[in-house]
Order: C-alpha cells, then sequence, then structure tokens
C-alpha cells in the first residue's frame, strides 16, 4: 500500500518546515531587510582570488550605501557608516534593481570586492548598510534562524584554502549505527515504555560485529554520539572530552579504529557542536551566574520560551553561542582530540545548520588542517540552495531533497514525484553541486520512519529505493538493520523513537534481503560510474513508470534500467552487448520485474 504525500513528509522530523505556507513566509522573508545568505563567488576561495560578495536590500529598508567590514587576523571585525574601528572597509555598489513578485515590491542587488588572501587566512565580516541623508539609522545584514529566532546582526566569514574533501568518500558506503540498540542487545520490538531506555549497545559490541559490517561490503561506519550524557540517544552531550561508559570507554574506541581500519573501514563519530545537555557544567556555571565567563558561551533572553535559545523547544538542549570565542574554541579543540588522538576518520556534525557559517569557517580549516584527509558533512535540513552555501566550509551536507523524491516515487500515492521528475531530479541535482562536495544520501534515518513500515512492509519498495540509492545518489547511508529487513511495529509518532528498534541478529535477519543488498553494494564499489559518473537519459515513460539512464565515467559506462509500476516492463536497448550484476549477457530487449532496478555493463 502506498501512503499520501502528507504522510510521507510527517516522516521528516524537521518535515513540516518545507511545507507550501511555510516556504512562501520564508521566501518573503529571505527578501525582506539586508540579507548576505552567505553569497560569495567563488563560493570556496583559493588562495590568491579575490571574493566577491553579493548583497540583497528588499522593501521596507532604504539605503544609499552599504558596507563591509573585515579582519583578516582572526578578530571581530566592526565599524560603523563606512569607517572600520577594527579591520577595513569594503564598499558595496548597486548592481541591479529587481522586481520581486513575493511582496509585490523592489529589491536590489549590490556587490563588492574583499581583496585576494594568503592561505590560512580566516575573513571575517559584517555587512551594514544605511542612508547619507539619515546617520542615526544603521541596518545590519542578518540571516533567519531555521527555529524561527529572533534575528540578530550575522558575523560571516571564509577560509582561504586548498582543502577538498576527501577521495574516498566519494566512493565511499556507509552504515550509520544507532550505538545503543546494535550491539550486545536482544532481537526484539521494544515495548512503548522501553523505547527510552538504555538497552545495552556498545562500542565492545561494535567490535564483535565488524567482521559483519566488513562482509555487507561497507567502506565506512558513522556511530550516532557516544559522549557522556543522560540519555541513550546521546545528541545531548555533558562533557565532550569523555566516551559514556555504558557505550565504553576510550580504550575500546581505540581498539574499534584499529580493528576497523584492519578490515578498510572508516570510523565517523557524530558530534554535536549545536547545543548540549542542560547538565553540561558550561551552561550549569551559566545559568547559576550571570557574571559567569561561560554566560556567553549561551544565548541568555526573554524572547526565548525558557529564557534561553535551544535546539527548537528541547529545554534540555541549550543551544551554544559558537560565534563566541571560548564556545567555539572548546568544540573545535574537543573535535581536534578525537581526530588526533583516537584516529577517527571523519565527523557527521548534527543540526550543523543550527551554528552560524563563521563558526562552521573555523572549524572545519581547524580539522583540515590537523588532518586534511577527514570527511566533514553537515545535517543541514533545508534545500540544495542553502546546501550549497556550506562548500570550502564542510565537506558536503545530507541530501535530504533526495530523501523526500524516493519516498514519494517509491511510497507515496498522490503520484506527486513521477519518474521523469525523478530522473530530471537526479539530473540537475549534479549540474547544481560543484564536482568536490559531498552529497551523503539515504532513504532513511534514526529521525523518521523506517521505509519498510510507510511501505506496508512490502520489500519489493524497499528494494527499488535502495537500488536508485545505489545507482543514483551521492555517497549512500544504509541505516542499520535495513539491509535484514528490521522495520518497526508502530509508527513514530508522537515520538521519533520508533525507528530506533534492537538490531535484528541470527535466525531473525531476511537472508535474501542481506544477499540483495550486498550485491548492490558490491555494484557500487565496483564501478566508477556510479561514483562519479554523469547521470543522462536515453528514454523514459511516464505513462509506465520507466526510465532507462547512463552513467558513464572513464571507460566504465552502465545503462541503468528503473520500472517503478507494478507489472514487468519490456525495455529497448541501444545497440550493443551487456552484462547484468549476475554476469548475464543481454542484447536488444531487457524485461525488468515490477518495482526494480537493473544495471547493465556495456561490453566493449
Amino acid at each position: 500500500m502506498k501512503q499520501s504525500n502528507t504522510q510521507v513528509m510527517q516522516d521528516f522530523v524537521f518535515g513540516q518546515l518545507e511545507a507550501d505556507e511555510n516556504t512562501l513566509a520564508v521566501e518573503r522573508n529571505r527578501w525582506s531587510g539586508i540579507r548576505h545568505q552567505y553569497a560569495i563567488t567563488p563560493p570556496d576561495p583559493l588562495p590568491g582570488q579575490p571574493v566577491s560578495v553579493t548583497v540583497t536590500v528588499g522593501r521596507g529598508v532604504v539605503v544609499d550605501r552599504v558596507s563591509a567590514y573585515v579582519t583578516t587576523d582572526g578578530t571581530d571585525p566592526q565599524g560603523a557608516h563606512g569607517q572600520a574601528q577594527n579591520g577595513f572597509t569594503v564598499t558595496l555598489q548597486r548592481q541591479n534593481t529587481l522586481w520581486q513578485p513575493l511582496y509585490w515590491d523592489y529589491a536590489e542587488v549590490w556587490q563588492g570586492e574583499i581583496p585576494a588572501q594568503e592561505a590560512g587566512t580566516l575573513v571575517r565580516y559584517r555587512i551594514e548598510g544605511w542612508h547619507s541623508a539619515d546617520a542615526a539609522v544603521s541596518h545590519w545584514s542578518r540571516e533567519m534562524n531555521i527555529d524561527r529566532t529572533q534575528e540578530l546582526p550575522t558575523l560571516y566569514a571564509y577560509s582561504v584554502d586548498d582543502f577538498r574533501p576527501p577521495e574516498w568518500a566519494f566512493d565511499a558506503v556507509v552504515y550509520q549505527i544507532f550505538v545503543d540498540r546494535f550491539a550486545p542487545v536482544e532481537s526484539r520490538w521494544l515495548e512503548p515504555e522501553e523505547m527510552t531506555n538504555f538497552h545495552g549497545g556498545n562500542l565492545r559490541g561494535i567490535i564483535g560485529r565488524l567482521d559483519y559490517i566488513a562482509e555487507l561490503g561497507v567502506t565506512a561506519i558513522w556511530l550516532t554520539p557516544i559522549f557522556l550524557t543522560d540519555t541513550y540517544h546521546a545528541y545531548d552531550t555533558i562533557d565532550f572530552y569523555n566516551i559514556d561508559p555504558r557505550f565504553g570507554t576510550k580504550e575500546d574506541l581505540l581498539e574499534l579504529v584499529t580493528e576497523a581500519h584492519k578490515r578498510d573501514l572508516r570510523v565517523i563519530l557524530d558530534f554535536v557542536a549545536n547545543h548540549t545537555s542542560d547538565l553540561c557544567p558550561p551552561f550549569l556555571a551559566a545559568k547559576e551566574d550571570p557574571d559567569s565567563a561561560y554566560r556567553q558561551w549561551y544565548s541568555f533572553d526573554s524572547s526565548y520560551a525558557h529564557g534561553y535559545r535551544t535546539f527548537f523547544t528541547a529545554k534540555r538542549m541549550p543551544q551554544l553561542n559558537l560565534d563566541n570565542e571560548g564556545a567555539r574554541d572548546y568544540l573545535i579543540d574537543a573535535a581536534l582530540y578525537w581526530l588526533g588522538e583516537f584516529g577517527v576518520d571523519g565527523l557527521r556534525l548534527d543540526y550543523a545548520a543550527g551554528p552560524s557559517h563563521a563558526f562552521w569557517s573555523a572549524f572545519g580549516a581547524a580539522c583540515k588542517n590537523a588532518n586534511p584527509d577527514c570527511w566533514l558533512f553537515g545535517e543541514v535540513t533545508l534545500g540544495s540552495d542553502w546546501l550549497r552555501t556550506y562548500a570550502g566550509r564542510l565537506d558536503g551536507c545530507l541530501d535530504f531533497t533526495f530523501t523526500k523524491q524516493v519516498r514519494q516515487l517509491c511510497i507515496s500515492a498522490d503520484g506527486d514525484t513521477t519518474i521523469s521528475q525523478f530522473a530530471a531530479f537526479i539530473e540537475r541535482t549534479q549540474r547544481f553541486f560543484p564536482a568536490e562536495y559531498t552529497r551523503p544520501t539515504f532513504i532513511e534515518n534514526h529521525d523518521m520512519n523506517r521505509f519498510l513500515w510507510v511501505a506496508g512492509h512490502n520489500k519489493a519498495r524497499l528494494k527499488l529505493a535502495t537500488g536508485l540509492l545505489i545507482a543514483f545518489g551521492g555517497t549512500p547511508i544504509l541505516y542499520y538493520g535495513t539491509e535484514v529487513g528490521l522495520g518497526q511495529p508502530r509508527p513514530k509518532a508522537p515520538h521519533m523513537e520508533e525507528s530506533r528498534h534492537l538490531m535484528l541478529w541470527g535466525d531473525a535477519q531476511d537472508r535474501e534481503l542481506l544477499a540483495f543488498f550486498k550485491n548492490l553494494i558490491a555494484a557500487r564499489r565496483n564501478h566508477t560510474a556510479l561514483t562519479h559518473g554523469e547521470t543522462s537519459t536515453i528514454w523514459l515513460d511516464d505513462d509506465r513508470g520507466l526510465w532507462l539512464a547512463r552513467r558513464q565515467f572513464g571507460n566504465d559506462s552502465l545503462l541503468i534500467a528503473v520500472n517503478s509500476s507494478n507489472t514487468p516492463a519490456q525495455f529497448a536497448l541501444p545497440a550493443g552487448r551487456y552484462r547484468d550484476l549476475d554476469g548475464v549477457e543481454q542484447m536488444d530487449a531487457l524485461t525488468v520485474a515490477p518495482l526494480s532496478v537493473v544495471i547493465l555493463q556495456e561490453q566493449s
């Protein structure tokens, strides 16, 4: 049974942020006031490249002067009405006047140029607009917060360097492990009242299952947070320098990394920079004493529901002010500790849309200076235009839009995503993002209903979605247990924990499904066309839900036949010789089963 589009989108922990009414309000707001939206050219400046800065001025703001106050020594830029008080001034010029139908009024575009800088420079700047006839008024560039809290004048930054994402990140197949629920655990459904309890999964359990993970064929494991916490999910850190004893010890982590590397597995840790637990010592000190040095690490204000800014409405997750030097350095030093002392290969950065781009510019540069081969990718649940602004700050971002498109095509009954729309989305996505930008993609994760549940436990639909993920996604991420048929017994509402049941082991595993996953993962690893190849459409048929595409990189050329319908379909193949993943030769025509993806290698 297919679900409605509304049901599909409600799966997402942040899904309602892109409802039509919210999208329209956000777009109108984006064109109000003075906005920079991190619009720089080039987006990832190299040493010796000047940088063009673009600003929009919307309705309600009347200015005839716009200036940026810039520093290149790591200090805070300051200035007013064109005069820099710390750093130097870059004057922006009006370039264009636009009619903006979103609010039926005009908007202006201003631009200026920041001079080229040397490698290793952290460029920081603020942007001010004012009118020469009214010296008492200043309008500062501000950016919207995803949690819709008050907008403050924004500190901007970018790092000048020649770092790039590690090559292994493009070739990786990642296995996400929810630590408390993986091993050693009993294979059973948890009762509702058990869902928020600890259930014994730990680092030693993962060490004991490394052979299973390696035999699956994946090349990296991503562990949900393991730092000191008082919750099973650990997305609320008490101490960033210690592992929660329920998950293990530092010695366990060292052993895990060592043993994983012996099996050619990379290790990625989940790192929550945006917020802490309310039991975190700096927060306790800040809350207790308004004069504490830690007070500025957080945002205390009566405008916030709890008297301080939090991760959305979660009172027990106070949000850090990472433009504060002390808070910023504390988080960066913690990240460097795990990357350096334990040989961790990368960090998945939780709720990366929360901290400022200025923080990520400093964070990314510090991590890359320590280990240029580390992989840094963020969780940003926004549109592709916003994801692209993290280029040069992080190596990439999780592509939630891909998840939405796959789930709507494979599950939604509303027909909102047709096969031609999905094909266009894939091709446009590849053109939209820079080549040196990683887009980890997935069909489910720990914050949404498992795919099998939403698909009515229809394994064919799971196979279709997984085939699309492997064939057309960025770096694929597989959520633990999906490969052996782990679903859930109940929908997640009102709690997201339902996607976090205990791993299936032994006879509880679906071995046929496991073999299917191993075959697809091997194909991904064996074909550079699936990791680097451009996608082009040979033909498609919306009425029958069919798509024949080619992906090619160098001498590796693949045909990919997609049948998203409920009936078998005949595909006419271009002239040539082909072999499927089982080595069976195909010519002229191919019969594809319902809800299936078939990959053919072109023979020279």
